[in-house]
């Protein structure tokens, strides 16, 4: 049995043949698949949430209050994904978006974690993105043109600023 207590942790483990190994911890996950087929800039946190669907903690991401004025593109493959005009306050703790722009985004029910969602992904690399709701009434309360709500990790996106 392991507890990952966090990074600089040390824990000891038995191997089948009685050899014990000591070891420390360096970072608290590490992405499953192998970091040279995605972008070498990324970093292990991105290649979690890209790679690995996870998933940063509400109310870290670098975008979350962005105003600027710009396009959000993948952070692995710079695919432009959304324009700043469809970026909004949902309170929910990640960058929200309205629409996407025509063609960048693929969609896929997930049924992970004991709920029914649409996962969100790059349509040029794939990489995870975040989810998509419907239903929840955005179009009424902020006059917007549809009831989609984009709940987007920081860590898969760029920014960059209209000159």
């Amino acid at each position: 049995m392991f507890a990952l207590v966090g990074r600089g942790a040390r824990y000891t483990y038995l191997t089948t043949n009685k050899t014990t190994y000591n070891k420390t911890i360096k970072m608290l996950f590490q992405s499953k698949t192998d970091k040279k087929e995605w972008n070498p800039e990324l970093t292990s946190e991105q290649l979690h949430v890209l790679k690995d669907k996870g998933t940063e903690a509400p109310g870290t991401g670098k975008y979350l209050y962005n105003d600027r004025t710009g396009v959000y593109t993948c952070a692995n493959c710079d695919a432009p994904l959304y324009r700043s005009e469809t970026k909004f306050d949902s309170g929910c703790g990640w960058p929200a978006f309205n629409g996407e722009i025509k063609g960048a985004l693929k969609y896929k029910k997930d049924f992970s974690h004991g709920m029914m969602r649409t996962e969100i992904m790059c349509a040029k690399c794939g990489g995870h993105l975040g989810h998509e709701f419907k239903g929840e009434g955005w179009n009424k309360r902020l006059n917007l043109p549809n009831d989609s709500r984009h709940c987007v990790n920081s860590l898969s996106l760029n920014f960059k600023k209209e000159e």
